[in-house]
């Protein structure tokens, strides 16, 4: 009597499906969310390794004083437009870390 057809490709998939659950729960418990060490107050950049970063604020590369940080925040573009809004802010930094599109929103005001 032949084998159901499932089991096989459970068989032949399993492992793969194992891999890829196994690196995407090492990515949610490792993931750094370099926003994190953001406060109220400093000057921040953007750095491609790592999303946004406190630098002096008479660096050349500061884009702006942060007004606002709110962590586990959703992150969609009218949340984080809403946030900084209440903040006096039109310029926000994210990060996403989290299932469902939560994360840091960090908001920033021109330097003057």
């Amino acid at each position: 009597m032949p084998k159901p057809a499932h089991t096989s490709s459970l068989r032949r998939f399993g492992p793969l499906l194992l891999a890829v659950l196994a690196f995407l729960v090492f990515r949610a418990v490792t993931s750094d969310d370099a926003a994190q060490d953001i406060s109220t107050g400093q000057c921040v950049t953007a750095d491609p390794a790592r999303d946004v970063r406190a630098v002096d604020c008479s660096d050349p590369s500061a884009l702006g004083r942060v007004v606002f940080v709110q962590r586990e925040a959703f992150t969609d573009d009218s949340s984080v437009r809403r946030i900084c809004a209440d903040h006096g802010s039109t310029r926000a930094f994210t990060s996403a870390v989290s299932q469902g599109g939560t994360g840091t929103v960090v908001c920033v005001v021109p330097l003057t």
